[in-house]
């Protein structure tokens, strides 16, 4: 309050100027506050090892190897060198840019040591390539598990050259049933392990049995020229139709 001797006069400007300053200041009004909830993602920082999914280079277990060599010319069927040294191979090739990769894996004994008849398949491929082929299969597993749709898988067939009719029969009509949803199906013909060897002519019929069965599905074609050599291991690829795929994502 003012002093008690001030005049009048004075007491009316120490309300206007001076008293306003001793007054407590108003208490500010706190606005709420929002909380906001964030939703937030975890990014696969998860290295993929090129290794954990591919056999490659000293990691092949056979000292020995068949060795896919492709054609000068690309419209020729690929050959198949057998018996060759894996020391030899990995020794030619450029490993700062080419890996030796283990495509059909061999049979060992219970001593781990290879079968000379059913040895490893294997080729060279760049290290870029393989990366790109890595990085499709990381996207196609991602997308799995995301539940989002892919495709069909690819399949796999093994049959010997020398295969029984009954058992020939049942394996054309799972590549049948495979080419007719769309799928991708890759058929490895490789020599019996024991017993009888085939003839030629039994190679040469058993592949147009193959193509015949191909055939019959509307369609369904063969993507590459095949990779290896008759009587020894070969590689065809084939498959189904486009409509055929997405008729059975439909499906799903």
């Amino acid at each position: 309050m003012p002093p008690s001797y001030l005049s009048s006069t004075s007491r009316a400007l120490y309300r206007v100027f001076i008293a306003p300053n001793f007054a407590p200041s108003p208490t500010t009004a706190l606005l709420p506050i929002l909380f906001r909830r964030f939703k937030t993602y975890k990014k696969d920082t998860a290295r993929h090892a090129i290794t954990d999914y591919y056999t490659l280079d000293t990691a092949i277990r056979s000292p020995y190897i068949n060795l896919v060599q492709p054609s000068i010319d690309p419209s020729a069927p690929t050959t198949l060198a057998r018996s060759v040294r894996l020391s030899e191979v990995l020794a030619s090739i450029d490993r700062s840019k080419e890996y030796l990769l283990q495509v059909v894996p061999g049979s060992y004994d219970e001593f781990g040591r290879p079968d000379m008849q059913n040895l490893p398949v294997c080729k060279t491929i760049t290290k870029m390539e393989l990366r790109s082929q890595l990085q499709k299969r990381l996207e196609i597993e991602r997308r799995q598990a995301m539940g989002k749709a892919v495709g069909p898988t690819t399949k796999t067939l093994e049959i010997n050259w020398a295969i029984a009719g009954g058992d020939l029969k049942h394996r054309m009509l799972k590549l049948q049933e495979f080419l007719g949803e769309g799928r991708k199906v890759e058929l490895t013909i490789g020599p019996k392990r024991k017993g009888r060897v085939a003839t030629e002519k039994e190679c040469g019929d058993l592949l147009g049995t193959v193509r015949r069965a191909v055939e019959e599905v509307g369609g369904a074609k063969e993507t590459k020229p095949p990779e290896g050599k008759i009587g020894g291991v070969m590689l065809l690829v084939f498959e189904g139709s486009r409509e055929a795929r997405e008729r059975k994502l439909r499906e799903r």
